[in-house]
């Protein structure tokens, strides 16, 4: 999947600053649409008081003025692996896909190798990992 160089606009986050559908961006080369990692909201729980959609930058929940509750609306925005509205959710009503699913994935799709080809150079160690260290140090 090739990258877009312009990402369609989807609407302002709660502070009114443009948002971008990134659903088109892979993540470490592999289709976004193809991740199940996106939160769900247990609308029981929820208070309403719209804490996840007021601080997800990436304009993944909107508010439901019926509901009186956001909503997930934009679900391959979600950045991999963040759980941030869930960690803040005063109520619990915020869940995601057990963490195990993104190691996998990780592994799978050499993730740790291609971070440490990116920061190699940045922290001046370019010779000291291997890639077979690298994963199999991931996977402990």
């Amino acid at each position: 999947m090739s990258e877009p160089k312009d990402f369609p606009i989807i609407g302002k986050d709660a502070l009114k600053r443009e948002v971008k559908d990134l659903s088109v961006v892979s993540w470490w080369g592999v289709d976004r649409k193809e991740i199940e990692w996106y939160p769900t909201i247990d609308h029981d729980k929820c208070a309403g008081c719209g804490l996840c959609f007021v601080t997800c930058g990436r304009r993944v929940f909107d508010f439901d003025k019926q509901l009186s509750k956001p909503v997930v609306k934009y679900k391959y925005n979600c950045l991999v692996g963040c759980q941030t509205c869930a960690n803040l959710c005063p109520t619990n009503a915020i869940t995601f896909p057990d963490v195990s699913i993104m190691k996998k994935l990780v592994a799978k799709n050499n993730v740790v190798k291609k971070s440490f080809e990116i920061i190699a150079p940045i922290i001046g160690c370019e010779d000291n990992l291997s890639s077979k260290e690298t994963e199999s140090d991931f996977n402990k």
